[in-house]
């Protein structure tokens, strides 16, 4: 093989010096284009995507329903969590949020949960185990939703203001404190 190869580089002109190069050049792409932060990072001010995603009864919900000069159910603002039952912040993250929704619904600001790059099976058990009920719970099971939102760690929040405009993404994990101060700043 090891000749045959050797062969066939000297027949076509091609030296190990030209295909380490190659190799090399090759490595750099992959490193640089297929790891970290997505190319289109979503930022403060920015029109939020949209969203139109199932829940688990089958009823779509659409962001464009409460934000935007077209909402036909104007809210002040709206939380979006993207969340994934193997993710351990997540995990603490979702029952704080769960017990802030009433107070955030007396506010007029809706609270939206999506499974991220995972169907309801995958994670409606973990949700009854941690008792969180009250946010509409979505599924985005092919990533697409988030891959719009620029999501590359979970669990992430995306606060999006009466308007249809990011007001600002945490990624990681917030507490209920956090919670509580962000929606006062963003949603008065």
């Amino acid at each position: 093989m090891k000749k045959t190869m050797s062969r066939f580089l000297k027949a076509s002109g091609i030296s190990f010096k030209r295909i380490r190069f190659i190799s090399a050049t090759a490595l750099v792409f992959c490193a640089v284009f297929f790891t970290g932060k997505p190319s289109f990072a979503l930022s403060a001010n920015d029109a939020a995507p949209p969203i139109a995603l199932r829940d688990s009864i089958g009823t779509y919900f659409y962001l464009s329903d409460y934000t935007g000069s077209s909402a036909k159910k104007p809210a002040k603002g709206v939380i979006v969590n993207f969340f994934a039952s193997t993710c351990d912040p997540c995990r603490k993250e979702l029952p704080a949020l769960n017990s802030l929704v009433d107070e955030f619904t007396q506010k007029n600001i809706k609270v939206v949960i999506i499974g991220y790059k995972e169907g309801f099976d995958a994670f409606m058990g973990m949700l009854e185990d941690l008792k969180v009920e009250k946010p509409v719970i979505l599924s985005d099971p092919y990533g697409k939703t988030g891959k719009e939102y620029g999501v590359y760690g979970l669990p992430m929040t995306v606060f999006i203001g009466a308007d249809g405009k990011v007001k600002e993404i945490v990624k990681g994990e917030l507490t209920g404190k956090a919670l509580k101060e962000k929606a006062a700043k963003f949603f008065k």
